[in-house]
C-alpha cells in the first residue's frame, strides 16, 4: 500500500474562512505547506496559521506565522503586494487522512 502525502488529497475551505480570509491568502497558506513538504519538513496533521500585519516603509505587509506541535516548528512568512489583509485571524489546516480542511478554530 502506498503512503499518502499529507495535505495532498481533496481540499476544502469553510464558510467562515471564506468570509474573513481573502482567496489569494488562502492559496498562499496551501502553498506554504507544499513548499515545506518539498524541502522535506515533517508536517503535523494540524497546521496553525496566525495572520497579522506589520508596517514596512509605511506600508502594511501581511505576516503569516505557521506553527505546529509535533514535531515543533514555527516559521514566519511575509507577503507584500496584497490588497486585502487578514489581521488578527487564526486559521487551521487539518488533514483528516481522507481530505484537508482550511477552517477557523471555532468551526472545529
Amino acid at each position: 500500500m502506498e503512503t499518502r502525502k499529507m495535505f495532498s488529497s481533496d481540499r476544502y475551505v469553510t464558510r467562515g474562512v471564506n468570509e474573513v480570509v481573502p482567496f489569494e491568502l488562502q492559496l498562499l497558506l496551501w502553498s506554504i505547506l507544499e513548499k515545506r513538504q518539498e524541502r522535506g519538513d515533517q508536517l503535523d496533521h494540524l497546521q496553525i496559521f496566525e495572520l497579522s500585519a506589520e508596517w514596512v516603509d509605511g506600508e502594511p505587509v501581511q505576516k503569516v506565522l505557521n506553527r505546529q506541535e509535533q514535531p515543533f516548528h514555527e516559521e514566519v512568512f511575509y507577503v507584500d503586494h496584497t490588497e486585502n489583509l487578514a489581521i488578527g485571524v487564526t486559521v487551521w489546516i487539518m488533514d483528516s487522512g481522507e481530505y484537508s480542511t482550511l477552517l477557523l478554530p471555532e468551526e472545529y
